[in-house]
């Protein structure tokens, strides 16, 4: 097969041509816009929302929660869920949703239990409620990577299956720190592969006009992408008295958390930039107007 070089005015015209498509080139169009507003929602949490530009998860920005374990990232991604998979009557936006279990802790019964919470809330009676709890936890999607190049693999994966599904709303992932100690011992090989996992949540969320939101222990987050970061904690004193509990629900323990924007500081810098939370027996989240 022969090969054919340009002449240099050739080239010169060729290379004049994609400047001039280069200029016209549009970052987005009108309906990739409409797509994304389409696909910003509130969560119903108040303590969450108040940090989210425009009180709403949006596909523009992959929202990730940072904490020690055991100050409320999990719970605050649990009522998140719930908030999408529920049915409109009940509060939620009756849409799929995919939960990347990597942490292998999803407990199926602590959601059922908070669901079952939720619906009862609509005054429905025991036959509906345990309906609305049955179809909101067949639009969770589960996957449970066993090591980073697993879940690389199923963030591909899950291309394929958002394409077939564009109602899908949601992607959670708990936690992006379950290999910890493997990246640590083996930063080329499994931190490597870690990091890609963070491009493909992005990429992905691009696609397919998803909201993503992903519970990191670390401080930071060694990838490059739209990120939004908060921290959660525990309030360092409890509840004095019970005036402040939200009425809506029976809070019974008195231990607050606290959900703030995720700097160089490692907890609230003031009153304003922080919002409060207290859990039910179900699970539920309530946020309060005290401070810690």
């Amino acid at each position: 097969m022969a090969l054919v070089l340009a002449a240099d005015d050739d080239l010169e015209a060729s290379s004049g041509s994609k400047r001039a498509r280069s200029l016209v080139e549009v970052d987005e169009t009108a309906f990739d816009l409409y797509r994304m507003l389409q696909s910003s929602r509130g969560t119903q949490l108040p303590c969450f929302d108040q940090h989210l530009p425009a009180n709403a998860l949006s596909s523009s920005q992959t929202v990730v929660l940072h904490g020690e374990p055991g100050v409320g990232k999990t719970v605050l991604l649990r009522n998140i869920l719930c908030s999408y998979v529920l049915p409109s009557d009940a509060g939620g936006h009756c849409l799929p949703a995919v939960f990347i279990d990597a942490d292998q802790s999803f407990d199926v019964s602590s959601l059922a239990r908070l669901l079952k919470a939720k619906a009862e809330r609509t005054g429905a009676g025991e036959e509906v409620v345990a309906e609305i709890v049955g179809e909101s936890l067949s639009r969770v999607l589960i996957f449970r990577p066993r090591e980073p190049l697993e879940l690389l693999s199923q963030l591909r994966e899950l291309r394929g299956i958002f394409a077939e599904n564009p109602t899908a709303g949601l992607l959670v992932i708990d936690s992006m720190s379950a290999w910890q100690s493997l990246t640590a011992a083996f930063p080329r090989s499994a931190g490597t592969v870690l990091k890609e996992c963070w491009h493909a949540v992005a990429r992905l969320q691009r696609e397919s006009s998803v909201a993503a939101i992903l519970a990191y222990r670390e401080s930071a987050v060694d990838a490059t992408g739209s990120f939004l970061h908060l921290g959660v904690g525990r309030c360092p004193k409890v509840l004095q008295t019970e005036a402040d509990l939200p009425q809506t629900e029976t809070y019974t323990a008195k231990e607050r958390f606290v959900v703030f924007p995720w700097g160089h500081a490692t907890g609230p810098t003031s009153a304003s930039d922080q919002s409060i939370f207290v859990l039910s027996a179900a699970g539920e989240v309530g946020t309060i107007a005290s401070t810690c």
